[in-house]
């Protein structure tokens, strides 16, 4: 049985910061980086996990964290009713970061196959950047959760490739694999590019450079 946990966090941290001259270059890779594990990956979705989540938002911002990238989302105990903003903790908790200085970038879910088919907390954040998935020719992914959030905002507010991403394989080596979990790390480490560059920026900045930067507006 492959390890999952340890496949989505090598594959996603490739994405954002892999080198390997030749092989796969992320936009980042030259940055310093805080991880935090949060999932418990032996059984369904706990509420647990999101507490872990909200406490590893908050270590991160202690240490003087930029960016939060984040390719988790908990749903399990919500509604897509309460996709607004403000009621899922986790949403709470990354808009508070944003209130402190922190990017919160995070994909906007896998579920558009699924009875859910929303976006997934907390990319119905306001403040939170959130990031669906299109293949290679701007298509929107089969899989990539649909906007718009309970209270009509659009969302998610970006895409980038999520289909057949070139990733580190936990096992060595690299391969393909898709997933919005792929497109949230691209957009992430644009952003750490823009802020090297600009450190200065805040949030608002950020966003009008994507937007502007973006093929439809």
């Amino acid at each position: 049985q492959p390890d999952i946990q340890r496949f989505h966090g090598t594959a996603v941290l490739s994405v954002l910061a892999g080198f390997l001259e030749g092989s796969l270059i992320g936009p980042a890779f030259n940055s310093e980086f805080i991880l935090a594990k949060t999932e418990i990956i032996n059984y369904r979705d706990s509420l647990v996990e999101e507490d872990y989540w909200v406490a590893a938002s908050e270590w991160m911002e202690s240490l003087g964290a930029d960016i939060i990238s984040s390719s988790v989302g908990y749903i399990d105990w919500y509604d897509t009713t309460q996709l607004d903003g403000h009621t899922a903790i986790i949403t709470q908790a990354a808009n508070i970061a944003v209130s402190l200085g922190v990017v919160v970038v995070n994909s906007a879910g896998n579920e558009r196959g699924s009875r859910w088919q929303k976006i997934i907390p907390p990319a119905d954040g306001d403040s939170v950047i959130a990031v669906g998935a299109v293949d290679s020719q701007g298509i929107i992914a089969s899989f990539s959760s649909r906007g718009p959030t309970a209270d009509g905002r659009i969302k998610p507010d970006f895409c980038a490739l999520g289909v057949s991403d070139y990733v580190a394989s936990y096992l060595g080596g690299y391969e393909y694999s898709s997933g919005t979990s792929f497109s949230a790390p691209l957009i992430a480490g644009g952003i750490a590019l823009l802020l090297e560059g600009h450190p200065e920026w805040k949030i608002s900045d950020i966003y009008r450079a994507l937007k502007n930067a973006s093929s439809k507006k």
